[in-house]
């Protein structure tokens, strides 16, 4: 091999997946290491342009960072087709402590001034370095004692006596042995700057949230029914709290906006009406909140201009990407009290980083002793997880204080299909899952019944689509062209949709629409010369705030009163949003969409469909686990069983340096 690949498509020739962005990163970054006086060997030259393409793939991928133990003694780029032909030879890696001393050698630490950083054995791009670095420090910041005290100094009978108000023990559900973990959630936030709180669908993140926002305020403003009269004398007391709820997408906004508004709702009669007025019921997204500026990548608020928000509740953090969760960060005062919401199985962000799963990783690393006496005191609860510093601890690590996972689902209680195949998915059991979709229809052979015509919870959609999609179609699809107003239609939309793994291919969104749209066109249903008709459902693909519409926002074709077709947009309350199409921003049918999409969503029914190659890189058991928990009700699955094998056993792994626990 030549010292360097002359051009892109020698390298490509060499390396399989190799794109041109990673060739020209390694070439620049290898020439300002040169122009830095950094010289190697003719074989060092070549492990570090392959580290470089490496790095720069590892980006592309989601992570934040590339480890070298990942990469050392590995064939980087090798590839065969299905008859054994090789088809790109690839690079081979040296040995770990080889590469290490390379990078060593290359002068490219924390403290250097290079594009690339070498720290703990992983290689970064610097700025995602720096914003890791920046994530760490903030957290650290915020759980310093000698952070700004904001409610830290509350007195725990005040707590204790705002949670005897929120949980009353005639109200819980649980047995005596059982930890009521949205109890505890709340009790472990108040006294904290910075904490989590994480569980799947249906544990109750936001009924949970709603009141610790409740308990917040009434901490605040002393309308609790603590005797303690310490509180009197603080500055914080009396003074409402600026909360801002928020999400990364503005689809997940409007569902957070509903789940508080609900909440509220059912706390009428329990929590003050004095008290519940002082919650917000209204989302934004991170974008919105941190203040967009057209044509840049920068935003109104950052270090130089900070937000004017006392509480920030930012929910569905598992589409968060770290370069976004610390411009966030960047942007908050110091007194700022933050609090997270997520279910870190689901799919982490589509950019770089995986900021949930890093902060809240499983199991729970335990609590402190300091942290477990405070909430046995305020909750009266025994037996909660103890973190113990064993020898191998580094000095830096810390007991899980700030996070609490919710374990009780109301909507999957374990014994209901959805709930059950949701679990086996996202812990790699494949032979249950499978078995729970392959379920016999009936006892008798003679009754050929097919799985969407009966109550059934789980169907396996056997055979091509077309040999099943006309049935869903005409449930749940057909109905919208028949409803008298444009809220009954979106009732209609919200029953059912399929979700697929990629855009591409016969199992794909973009023939599944089509699909769709030429059966609703045999039936009469739409005319086939019209490309915008009443009825037709449409997804946002880019962002446009002066129209206020973002990616991933739904709306329907309908005609308004004069009879004009226009696009409409569920708000807040009930309210719409009537745009005239001309004016949308880019956007696409959408009786089908990718798993990616539907984060923050929830339907009735859903049917997955999967691809039938099981080399598909898109799939793993968080994706799936994903699809199959936007389903409330149904899940219908399309699979061949060995894509379905390959999916729930294959993990979806981010690299990052963030980590603050034992090592």
């Amino acid at each position: 091999m030549a010292a360097l690949y002359k051009q892109f498509n020698h390298a490509q020739q060499q390396l399989n997946n190799i794109e041109a962005v990673d060739y020209f990163f390694a070439k620049e970054i290898q020439q300002s290491l040169v122009d830095s006086g950094k010289h190697t060997g003719n074989h060092e030259n070549q492990q570090t342009f392959h580290l470089l393409i490496a790095l720069s793939e590892s980006l592309r991928a989601g992570h934040s960072c590339l480890p070298l133990a990942v990469i050392a003694n590995t064939r980087f780029g090798y590839s065969c087709d299905k008859q054994g032909i090789i088809t790109h030879n690839g690079f081979t890696f040296t040995e770990l402590p080889h590469l290490v001393e390379l990078c060593e050698q290359l002068s490219i630490g924390m403290l250097d001034n290079q594009a690339i950083v070498f720290h703990e054995n992983k290689l970064y791009l610097r700025r995602y370095f720096s914003f890791e670095q920046e994530l760490l420090n903030f957290i650290a910041t915020k759980n310093s004692p000698n952070n700004d005290p904001n409610i830290q100094d509350f007195d725990p009978v005040e707590i204790k006596s705002c949670l005897d108000a929120l949980f009353p023990p005639q109200q819980s559900e649980l047995g005596n042995n059982e930890i009521d973990w949205q109890k505890i959630a709340v009790a472990n936030a108040m006294n904290k700057n910075f904490s989590i709180i994480a569980g799947g669908p249906g544990t109750g993140k936001t009924y949970t949230v709603t009141k610790l926002l409740a308990a917040l305020v009434m901490l605040n403003s002393g309308s609790h029914s603590s005797s303690s009269s310490s509180s009197s004398s603080k500055e914080n007391v009396n003074e409402d709290k600026k909360i801002a709820l928020v999400a990364p997408t503005g689809k997940a906004a409007q569902r957070l906006s509903e789940s508080i508004t609900n909440a509220l709702q059912g706390f009428k009669g329990q929590i003050s009406e004095q008290v519940l007025s002082k919650i917000p019921e209204e989302a934004q997204t991170l974008h919105r909140l941190l203040g967009v500026i057209p044509n840049s990548v920068n935003f109104r608020h950052h270090q130089d201009n900070l937000l004017n928000i006392d509480i920030l509740l930012i929910d569905e953090v598992s589409m968060v990407d770290l370069p976004l969760m610390v411009r966030v960060f960047r942007a908050l005062p110091s007194h700022c009290q933050v609090i997270l919401l997520g279910d870190a199985d689901q799919l982490p962000s589509v950019a770089a980083g995986s900021v949930l799963n890093d902060l809240a990783p499983k199991p729970h690393r335990g609590y402190s002793v300091v942290n477990q006496q405070y909430l046995t005191e305020i909750t009266q609860t025994s037996n909660l997880p103890k973190w113990k510093k064993t020898a191998k601890s580094s000095d830096s690590a810390m007991a899980a204080d700030h996070v609490v996972f919710l374990e009780k689902s109301r909507r999957f209680d374990g014994e209901g299909g959805i709930g059950k195949i949701a679990s086996h998915v996202i812990n790699g059991r494949f032979s249950e899952s499978w078995e729970l979709l392959n379920e016999k229809l009936s006892v008798d052979d003679n009754v050929k019944e097919s799985c969407l015509e009966n109550d059934r919870t789980l169907c396996l959609l056997e055979g091509k689509p077309s040999s099943w999609l006309a049935e869903l179609v005409t449930t749940y699809y057909v109905p919208i062209f028949t409803k008298k107003t444009v809220s009954e239609a979106f009732a209609q939309l919200q029953k059912f949709r399929i979700l697929c793994a990629t855009r591409v291919g016969e199992q794909g969104v973009e023939s599944l629409n089509e699909q769709v749209q030429e059966i609703l066109i045999k039936r009469g249903d739409i005319n086939a010369f019209e490309t915008r008709y009443c009825g037709q459902p449409i997804m946002i693909n880019v962002n446009n705030y002066s129209l206020g519409l973002y990616n991933g926002d739904i709306g329907l074709l309908w005609k308004n009163e004069a009879g004009h077709l226009m696009a409409v947009f569920e708000q807040a309350d009930n309210e719409h949003k009537w745009v005239n199409p001309a004016r949308l921003p880019q956007h696409e049918t959408v009786y089908a969409m990718t798993i990616h999409k539907t984060q923050g969503s929830e339907f009735e029914h859903v049917a997955i469909v999967l691809p039938e190659q099981t080399d598909n890189k898109l799939l793993s058991r968080e994706l799936m686990y994903t699809g199959i928990t936007r389903a409330k009700k149904k899940l219908s699955v399309s699979s061949l069983p060995n894509v379905w094998r390959h999916g729930v056993t294959t993990k979806t792994t981010r690299y990052s340096g963030i980590n603050l626990y034992t090592k």
